[in-house]
């Protein structure tokens, strides 16, 4: 019998030709569903029982979810690296295999962080918003030579961050509890807890993976800990940020600014109030789109899936 695919990721429904021919040529049969920017746990559970393999996005694939689509699930490949929408520990007990591509969007998402670091604390975006209104703005910048960067998270993507700022001249300090206690001495880097962290740095850039401990890390309680003149970028996920204490702390002048490529909601909501402040940089959930990445994960999300059914 045909094994059938459900392809419910962006990259790939953004592509349906070239991929439906790629999938039709290994002889599946792919199904591509109508996705915003994921499926719901509701959706899922529409498409139970009726796929052997599943390319997924960022779906909410629950324990409930898993369990319906046996037996005929033999896997899911996951587009990109995150893994934090599927119930990991149901499906290692359900054995159903989960692969994604580790690692492979820590260059160009370290890029787009030193991006939003620089257009902040330069004031690019406002200097070009200004010009086209046909002002000659001159914002004197607080730049990132000689100022101190501090990243929650010091996997790839911040590793990779922290080369970057190191060549414009910064300190690193980093929250990252099992790298400190693995490599406490590691080179170039401090580790600290994340309230030191936040009280010390002049940018605050999240890097990590979304678990359940570090949702809202970045919270008022904290937030009431850094300068004034720092900023924070993330380039994580959403939910490592409380939304309405960030936007009450730039509101109220508490910190200087924010980069933000996600957000708790995605897309954005136009009734945000993020959307209107002159101090902060937003982003749409774009950060690893960069061509040689995209398609290393396009190549390595059909090699998971192959590996997967051949088994």
């Amino acid at each position: 019998m045909t094994k059938r695919i459900l392809v419910s990721n962006i990259m790939m429904l953004n592509e349906r030709p070239r991929f439906e021919a790629e999938i039709r040529a290994r002889g599946w049969e792919p199904v591509f569903p109508d996705v915003d920017q994921f499926l719901s746990e509701e959706a899922c559970l529409g498409f139970a029982g009726q796929f052997d393999g599943w390319l997924a996005g960022d779906d909410r694939i629950t324990r409930a979810v898993l369990e319906a689509h046996l037996p005929r699930l033999k896997g899911i490949a996951k587009w990109g690296t995150g893994l934090d929408s599927i119930d990991l520990a149901a499906a290692a007990e359900l054995g159903i295999p989960v692969k994604n591509s580790p690692a492979a969007f820590s260059e160009a998402v370290a890029e787009v962080a030193i991006g939003y670091m620089l257009m902040l604390t330069r004031s690019l975006l406002a200097i070009d918003q200004g010009v086209r209104a046909g002002e000659w703005p001159k914002p004197r910048g607080l730049g990132l030579f000689g100022r101190t960067l501090g990243l929650i998270g010091y996997g790839a993507i911040g590793q990779g961050i922290a080369r970057r700022a190191r060549g414009c001249g910064m300190t690193i300090i980093a929250h990252d509890p099992p790298l400190a206690a693995a490599r406490p001495d590691m080179e170039g880097v401090t580790f600290m807890d994340v309230d030191a962290l936040m009280a010390e740095a002049d940018v605050v850039a999240l890097a990590c993976n979304l678990t359940a401990e570090n949702r809202h890390i970045i919270n008022a309680a904290r937030l009431a800990l850094m300068k004034p003149e720092a900023i924070v970028v993330n380039v994580g996920r959403g939910p490592l940020v409380d939304e309405p204490a960030l936007i009450a702390a730039l509101q109220a002048g508490q910190i200087a600014g924010a980069g933000l490529d996600v957000f708790e909601e995605e897309p954005l909501p136009m009734t945000s109030p993020l959307r209107s402040l002159p101090n902060v940089v937003l982003g749409s959930h774009n950060a690893n789109n960069l061509h040689s990445a995209v398609e290393h994960v396009h190549a390595n999300t059909l090699a998971n899936l192959d590996g997967i059914l051949a088994d």
